[in-house]
């Protein structure tokens, strides 16, 4: 368990990393594409509720030393979508296209959703709406890029896996 937490971690830190480095500074993009998001759900619903909320809150408390949000934003939502994702991990079969691109739509209308709620309560947030262009933009990007995610960390699963004999239906 602990070689997949670290191996989690660091799939978690490069993700961040390359979202806040490489394709924040692409201006061609409209939005930036929420890898870690993608990354998180896959472990959420490879490993389940526990260890989706452990590296959720992870992902959050990254995001939230790399970021200028206020701190503990990306933590509250990140556990939340870990959580939630995780209850699913007996129940889907996270290999091929279809699964990626459903969860990963769904968490990323989960995430805006949630900022929403919570910018209910702390006027220093400015969400983006459900209907706005940036949440389109950023929907199709992390919709196309979930199977290419889901695939590559496919290649960790056994690493990632607490127990990997237990999830021998994801082969």
């Amino acid at each position: 368990m602990t070689k997949s937490f670290f191996v989690s971690v660091m799939i978690i830190f490069g993700a961040a990393l390359i979202e806040s480095t490489i394709l924040s500074n692409l201006y061609i993009l409209p939005v930036i594409p929420d890898l870690v998001l993608i990354c998180s759900v896959y472990i959420s619903l490879l490993n389940g509720k526990t260890y989706g909320q452990l590296t959720g809150f992870v992902s959050g408390i990254t995001l939230d030393f790399i970021t200028g949000v206020p701190f503990g934003l990306n933590c509250i939502f990140r556990t939340l979508t870990g959580y939630l994702f995780g209850l699913f991990a007996d129940r889907i079969v996270i290999t091929g296209f279809i699964i990626p691109v459903i969860t990963v739509g769904i968490a990323t209308i989960l995430k805006t959703v949630l900022i929403w709620i919570i910018s209910l309560f702390f006027t220093a947030i400015n969400p983006t709406s459900l209907f706005s262009l940036d949440f389109l933009f950023e929907l199709i990007f992390n919709i196309v890029l979930s199977p290419l995610i889901f695939s590559f960390l496919g290649f960790f699963r056994k690493t990632l896996a607490i127990h990997p004999e237990k999830r021998s239906l994801n082969d």
